[in-house]
């Protein structure tokens, strides 16, 4: 995996952008219903920037999602390794006796 790719938390970046397009579509739904009221017009750039954050975050989503699927075939297998882990060492089993 390249350098630059192995300080990357991907599933925290596709948590947050997850989180931005779930609440971009909440409140674009919000403003829609509110638009319908007698102060529509007042609305309608707030809409537009939540369309925006909504496409941006879905480009980032697919962006993200596709570096991390190439980063992970191409990744040096640094994890899901099939060795063993000791959680106790012989000393920490000794001190519980």
């Amino acid at each position: 995996m390249p350098r630059f790719l192995e300080n990357v938390n991907f599933p925290k970046l596709v948590t947050v952008l997850s989180v931005t397009f779930g609440v971009a579509l909440g409140a674009c739904g919000l403003t829609f219903v509110a638009s319908n009221t007698r102060a529509g017009n007042f609305f309608v750039p707030l809409g537009i920037i939540e369309i925006a954050v909504m496409a941006i975050s879905a480009a980032g989503l697919v962006v993200t999602v596709i570096v991390w699927i190439v980063a992970a075939a191409i990744g040096g297998g640094s994890g899901g390794g099939s060795g063993t882990i000791r959680l106790l060492d012989d000393d920490e089993k000794n001190k519980r006796r």
